[in-house]
């Protein structure tokens, strides 16, 4: 028995990888790591009664040499008795057209093919260097303890046997063993990110520690230690501060716990964000305030808890009409509360000054509300009333060319209320765009 299939045998013990009889999706793309693991798997196929079935994708990327791949791992599988199921897909047309990166489209392509044939297990031919890879590369493009985890061993039904190998040690094995495998060549650009860090950047750092994926494999190790606790204590945190779907109470934790709370809270929604979005969630915790996630959905703070909040399209108040009508005031306090039912807005109809109209709040807007002997910005107003952040845009702001004279049916200015001296009533009805 070799120094590798050794340390697989100790991989899929220790993280109990596989069951006898299991089912196993072994994703093969004919490259050196995805063959030695359908080449060990092939191994102890009859020894734990597997059924094997090679996945491969030919991604639409790499033209007829990625064609050739699929038909070098089809023509192995012919030869080894293996069931193998393949698709075509044209990632770079679909990726565009759904508005994401290639190689992230082609990783969800890859799995939904994978998890189509129902097996309990799902192995795919990640190893130790991949794994180091995978974690320069969310350092350099910002991460924090989570991305240090690495790729784990386990997820769910997908397992990775080959995840304590170096590709070095791959290589080797299958070269030393006469195991066929494709080379992409396409691994060898290092305009790509990923191939400058095993091409340029690892060798580099294997000259100062020759051991490089273990030292590696140390932190991420100790990283998954860390967040597993931290998990734990952020569900805890969750479960306290959680009601009504807003969280509460999140100044009086740890930082890390709140900040891995927020986590969990947004995951619940299926929403994932970058490390740099997150700190701008968790700004939010100690002072009131709005971050948008995308599009029209924000996290808001009123400095006591955060809620998801979608905010509506910016109203055109272009279009929004005003239906005006004037009555006496004797009619109106004989019908007072039938005509608020039926408009919108009541005030002294000979306190404006010139004409009226329905606009968005501005910059500086005030308004002196009826009885109340003060005067408040509008936002002090919409706050005392609790006006939700994401509704204030669409309310809408009454002014005459003296300023401001109320807004909708939450108020009216001193300068224009309804007195004992009114002789006329201007009623409006504010006609918004829905309402026609």
């Amino acid at each position: 028995m070799s120094m590798i299939t050794s340390k697989i045998d100790l991989t899929i013990k220790k993280y109990a990888m596989l069951a006898d009889g299991d089912t196993v999706a072994v994703g093969v793309s004919g490259g050196a790591d995805s063959m030695l693991l359908l080449h060990y798997l092939l191994s102890v196929r009859a020894s734990l009664h597997l059924k094997l079935i090679v996945m491969n994708v030919e991604h639409g990327i790499r033209g007829e040499a990625s064609e050739k791949d699929t038909a070098f791992v089809r023509q192995f599988c012919l030869e080894h008795d293996v069931p193998f199921k393949g698709i075509a897909v044209d990632v770079p047309t679909e990726a565009a057209a759904a508005g994401q990166g290639v190689e992230e489209y082609a990783r969800a392509c890859r799995y939904r093919f994978f998890e189509s044939v129902g097996a309990d297990k799902i192995a795919t031919a990640h190893n130790a260097t991949d794994n180091l890879e995978t974690v320069l590369f969310r350092l350099i493009r910002g991460t924090g303890i989570k991305g240090c985890c690495g790729i784990p061993p386990v997820r769910g039904n997908i397992i990775r046997p080959l995840i304590d190998c170096t590709a070095e040690e791959i290589r080797a094995y299958c070269d030393d063993r006469h195991i066929p495998y494709v080379i992409d060549e396409t691994n060898y650009d290092n305009r790509y990110t990923r191939n400058f860090l095993r091409h340029q950047v690892l060798p580099a750092m294997r000259e100062l520690n020759p051991s490089l994926e273990a030292a590696g494999a140390r932190l991420i190790r100790s990283a998954a230690e860390a967040q597993a606790y931290l998990d734990e204590q952020a569900a805890a945190c969750l479960q306290r501060s959680l009601r009504n779907n807003r969280l509460y109470h999140l100044q009086a934790e740890p930082p890390l716990v709140a900040k891995t709370a927020i986590v969990q809270w947004l995951d619940g929604y299926g929403v994932s964000l970058d490390e740099q979005h997150l700190e701008g969630v968790c700004t939010l915790v100690n002072s009131p305030g709005k971050y948008q996630l995308k599009e029209r959905l924000f996290v808001v703070s009123d400095a006591q808890c955060l809620r998801l909040a979608i905010f509506d399209d910016p109203v055109d108040f272009d279009r929004v009409q005003l239906e005006s009508v004037y009555v006496s005031a004797d009619t109106f306090r004989k019908a007072a509360a039938a005509y608020q039912q039926q408009y919108d807005f009541a005030c002294d109809g000979d306190k404006t000054v010139g004409q009226v109209t329905v606009r968005a709040r501005r910059e500086g807007d005030t308004v002196r509300p009826v009885g109340r002997g003060v005067t408040k910005s509008l936002k002090k107003l919409y706050n005392e009333a609790k006006i939700p952040v994401e509704e204030r845009a669409s309310l809408p702001v009454l002014a005459d060319e003296a300023g401001v004279i109320g807004v909708g049916s939450l108020c009216a200015d001193e300068r224009v209320k309804i007195d004992g001296d009114t002789k006329r009533v201007l009623l409006l009805k504010i006609l918004m765009e829905d309402k026609h």
